[in-house]
């Protein structure tokens, strides 16, 4: 849900940011989230998850569970299609409707990174692209080098998973307290065609941050130090997790280093 709403990433700050004053930031992000979680939860847990059930039993479904984050898609989906008909045409249906949603999935990741680039460093958006492209293609490459030790399950579990809920929780504070949560109804309402409930302001400020501190916190409880220590994973494949992990850092202080010096930049200015 984090992710395919773009929530804790920047990507739905970066598109926001191009919105004018009045248009209707309350009924498309009603629209958006209805959609998108009518999709993903209710058709997902309504036909994929059963198919798998009756295919291959309880049991079954925990270990392909427990095998990474996307043996449901890649590897369970392939074979209920073998044992149903027209498989071939099923086959080539999913996988191309898991490219789209993968393809579109990166060009909105993408373009808060290029549109950095372009508005703090006055790069222009060809060269953003390319730097992008190769900085992509070469962060990339252990993820392909180094499947079967782990690594896309670990870049999924610390970039794709935590970091959604810690960032989202950020997004939270900033938006209801360090902006205002009064500013931020009054902006919620321009332009809008539907008036949000003021139940809602209150959700916002205390009930949103404090759910996702709980799940912060019950993570780090239950699994926090059994996790940062490696517990259950095999020793040859602890290298590999370890370089993953060194290797997200180091993109996080560069990020944070190129933002410390776009910041001097607009002080300067």
């Amino acid at each position: 849900i984090f992710f395919t709403l773009s929530v804790g990433i920047g990507a739905i700050l970066t598109y926001t940011s191009y919105l004018k004053k009045t248009d209707d930031v309350a009924l498309s992000g009603l629209t958006a989230a209805s959609a998108n979680e009518f999709a993903e939860i209710i058709l997902g847990a309504s036909i994929v998850i059963p198919a798998a059930f009756v295919f291959f039993g309880p049991l079954e479904i925990q270990n392909i569970a427990a095998g990474g984050a996307f043996n449901l898609g890649f590897v369970t989906m392939p074979l209920i299609f073998q044992k149903i008909a027209l498989s071939a045409f099923f086959g080539c249906l999913w996988f191309s409707l898991l490219f789209l949603a993968g393809i579109t999935s990166s060009v909105s990741l993408a373009q808060p990174s290029i549109a950095f680039l372009e508005d703090e460093f006055n790069i222009s958006k060809k060269k953003a692209v390319v730097i992008f492209g190769i900085v992509s293609f070469i962060l990339c490459q252990p993820a392909i080098l180094f499947l079967k030790h782990g690594a896309v399950n670990e870049l999924d579990f610390w970039g794709g998973t935590f970091c959604l809920v810690l960032f989202a929780t950020i997004e939270t504070i900033l938006f209801a307290w360090v902006f205002g949560i009064e500013k931020a109804w009054e902006e919620l309402h321009h332009g809008a065609d539907l008036k949000i409930p003021r139940i809602y302001k209150f959700i916002i400020k205390y009930v949103t941050p404090l759910f996702l501190f709980s799940i912060l916190i019950s993570w780090f409880w239950k699994e926090g130090i059994p996790t940062i220590a490696m517990h259950g994973v095999n020793h040859a494949d602890k290298p590999y997790v370890l370089g993953i992990r060194l290797m997200l850092l180091g993109m996080f202080v560069t990020l944070a280093i190129m933002v410390k010096i776009a910041w001097r930049k607009r002080a300067k200015k």
